[in-house]
């Protein structure tokens, strides 16, 4: 299996001498399906084209390692629903990227982190939207689920991978230390870190008038509770870099392609930059002048 290392090296060849724009993570909606009905989901739902298939997302996996992308992510949806996803995570570590995955943990028991851990899935992201059970669980519309996610979290744990704690902030989450107790149950349920993400003023979110996190409250995390050894926004890399939220479109530094193989900039991006069916990644991309053009094109998401 060729070494993750060889291909950083290479990215950061391509991309920072040569000056090709390629990114570092390919993100890819296996499915819209979800068991939960999340008050603030910004996920487009079920796709009208249909989801990939099992080749077809292998396919853009291999473009992304073709191009140069040394990291793959997998999200949703819940990616767990789709019963090919240790295979697919195989595929992508055979080629010698890095594999992560996004789930709310509700079907991460055991067996399966055992699984996906012998695949080679080298990061988990488990959903916690607050260190409240009952409040957890609203939030996300599935009762249980709380348990489950911290169930999950204990399952990464035994199987060695490492797992993140993904939550969201708000003012009023911050106001009633909601953020402090969820880090230190993080902590306590020996995750290996904490992602503290933004909200995204898009999907459900989308016709909000007040926002949920003022700019003040922004650059409070970075001064208060971002953490290099434990708790970041959008990647530990880049929030430490310049030592603010950073869009990873804008930078292009990852590409969303949807359950139904629109590629876009983001995962909120309204228009597709073509369709992965059409030629594959790397030809979509490159039609759509991403290696060598500007941003995300003015996006008006909020994130920024």
């Amino acid at each position: 299996m060729p070494g993750l290392l060889p291909r950083l090296a290479a990215y950061g060849w391509r991309r920072y001498v040569l000056g090709r724009r390629i990114p570092l993570t390919v993100m890819i909606a296996v499915t819209g399906r979800c068991q939960c009905d999340c008050a603030h989901c910004s996920a487009s739902g079920l796709p009208s084209g249909g989801e990939l298939s099992t080749e077809e997302i292998k396919r853009v996996i291999s473009d992304a390692a073709a191009m140069g992308s040394p990291k793959i992510g997998f999200t949703g949806g819940e990616p767990l629903l789709r019963p090919d996803i240790a295979e697919l995570a195989a595929h992508a570590a055979g080629l010698g990227l890095s594999v992560s995955l996004d789930t709310n943990g509700i079907l991460l028991d055991a067996a399966k982190a055992r699984a996906l851990a012998a695949a080679g899935v080298t990061n988990i992201n488990v959903s916690l939207d607050s260190p409240d059970a009952r409040r957890h669980d609203r939030l996300r519309g599935y009762p249980g689920c709380f348990d489950a996610a911290l169930a999950a979290v204990a399952a990464c744990v035994a199987a060695g991978v490492p797992c993140v704690v993904s939550t969201y902030i708000t003012d009023r989450g911050l106001a009633e230390g909601r953020l402090e107790a969820l880090i230190k149950l993080a902590r306590a349920r020996g995750a290996s870190a904490v992602r503290a993400l933004f909200p995204i003023y898009t999907g459900k979110l989308g016709d909000r008038s007040r926002p949920l996190l003022s700019a003040e409250h922004k650059k409070l995390f970075f001064e208060k509770y971002a953490d290099p050894a434990f708790v970041y926004s959008e990647s530990p890399l880049y929030d430490y870099l310049d030592g603010a939220l950073q869009c990873t479109a804008a930078r292009k530094v990852s590409v969303y392609v949807g359950a139904d193989g629109a590629a876009r900039a983001c995962y909120v991006s309204g228009a597709a930059m073509g369709n992965v069916r059409e030629g594959g990644l790397e030809a979509v991309l490159e039609r759509a002048g991403y290696f060598s053009g500007g941003g995300c094109g003015g996006l008006d998401c909020g994130a920024c």
